[in-house]
């Protein structure tokens, strides 16, 4: 799997660029603010339908874009299994059906600025909704800000496994995204029950057997993904001298089963007669029940996948609140590596790697290890500001290209 071929227009800082992407390693270095980021960015767009730095969505239309409305392109070409497919993501200040075509030139681009953003996929030539993205080129993102995986809050660790599964199954997705939409109604709910003490809360009762179903979906496949991620970092070795292994565990308010690691594969996420699903269901339906009066009293769900957590250790020690900052990135680089093999044996592909200045914040070993997974990756795409912080053999392998000011320039100038 790989991007055979990128094209940006009036993405971030890149008015315009067409992009031919080889097999293997391409290293892509430059000054800060040159964009590497930026095209980074653009290529895990279209692997997931978000950016991996902003939720706002406007942040990636460039602000001197010419057009009224202004927008924001990006199209890339993937080839899989012998197949080529289009991917296009565009962003635009305007209704969902206005195409670039109908955009005109402003003679002043900095007097204009809507408030709404629209989004529109399209898929060799047709559109499509948000969703049909997702599993067409699977990537996995690392950048130095990563080590919040670990460091950071619950909803980043939440975030790291529903993206991960949002690439290998798409049913995942909807049923993540029906879940929230049910939550808002029932917290709604929640909010009118207190406010209103005369109210039954028999009203709870259709919106409980929704969040439950859901919730239960998307629970049992986040433990199923997590015994899976730890056979996949149970085998990394080298990444580290004398570093205790990482292992993950899944943390929730209700107490839930864990399948057994050997004989968990992947599954997807409602299938009939899913016995863990069902499982978690009534754990979940018998903690709704137990929490009802904390929950009308706060106005808002107490239980659910909404409020889980991962608890990351290197052996038995807690790297969120003991580890170094240097321990933390390395389980987040672990983690991440784990992700790529999840991919890898869900899909029988190697995911793109995208890897943004990680090898700044690495020591030689670390570094020398990232290198030998570029290397048996069928696609990387590796940034740095300096070419040396690469080492001379993977130099000599990977194709390299100077990013200047948002264009690239031929190497030696």
């Amino acid at each position: 799997m790989r991007v055979t071929h990128l094209a940006l227009t009036h993405f971030r800082s890149f008015s315009r660029l067409d992009l031919s992407l080889p097999i293997g390693s391409t290293v892509i270095w430059g000054d800060n603010g040159a964009g590497k980021s930026n095209l980074i960015e653009s290529l895990y767009l279209l692997a997931t339908s978000r950016s991996p730095y902003t939720s706002a969505e406007r942040e990636m239309i460039d602000w001197h874009c010419p057009h009224r409305p202004a927008f924001a392109r990006v199209v890339g070409q993937v080839l899989r299994e012998g197949r080529v497919t289009s991917l296009e993501v565009l962003t635009a200040e305007t209704d969902a059906s206005t195409t670039p075509a109908d955009f005109e030139p402003s003679p002043d681009p900095g007097m204009y600025r809507p408030a709404t953003v629209r989004r529109k996929v399209v898929i060799n030539g047709t559109p499509r909704q948000t969703g049909e993205l997702l599993g067409h080129l699977n990537a996995v993102h690392f950048s130095p800000e990563e080590v919040e995986l670990v460091a950071g809050s619950a909803e980043r660790r939440r975030r790291f496994l529903d993206i991960a599964l949002s690439q290998l199954d798409r049913q995942y997705v909807r049923t993540l995204r029906q879940y929230q939409r049910v939550l808002v109604q029932r917290n709604a709910l929640l909010r009118h029950l207190r406010e209103n003490p005369t109210v039954s809360p028999s009203q709870l009762d259709h919106w409980d057997t929704e969040a439950v179903f859901l919730g239960a979906a998307i629970v049992a496949a986040r433990i199923r993904a997590v015994a899976r991620l730890n056979v996949h970092l149970a085998l990394i070795d080298g990444i580290a001298p004398g570093a205790a292994p990482i292992r993950i565990t899944y943390l929730s308010g209700v107490d839930l089963p864990n399948p057994a690691e050997g004989d968990s594969p992947f599954v997807r996420t409602i299938d009939a007669g899913d016995t863990l699903a069902e499982d978690v269901a009534s754990r979940l339906r018998a903690a709704f029940a137990r929490q009802r009066t904390r929950e009308r009293a706060a106005a808002i769900t107490l239980v659910g996948p909404h409020r889980d957590d991962l608890l990351v250790c290197a052996g038995v020690i807690d790297q969120r609140t003991y580890g170094s900052r240097g321990q933390q990135r390395t389980a987040a680089l672990a983690l991440k590596i784990a992700e790529a093999g999840l991919m890898r044996e869900v899909t029988g592909e190697p995911p793109v790697l995208l890897l943004d200045d990680v090898m700044s914040e690495l020591d030689p070993t670390r570094r020398a290890f990232v290198e030998g997974l570029c290397a048996d990756a069928d696609q990387a795409i590796v940034t740095g500001t300096e070419e040396a912080v690469f080492s001379p053999a993977f130099r000599e392998r990977s194709k390299a290209l100077h990013l200047e000011g948002a264009a690239f320039i031929p190497m030696g100038s």
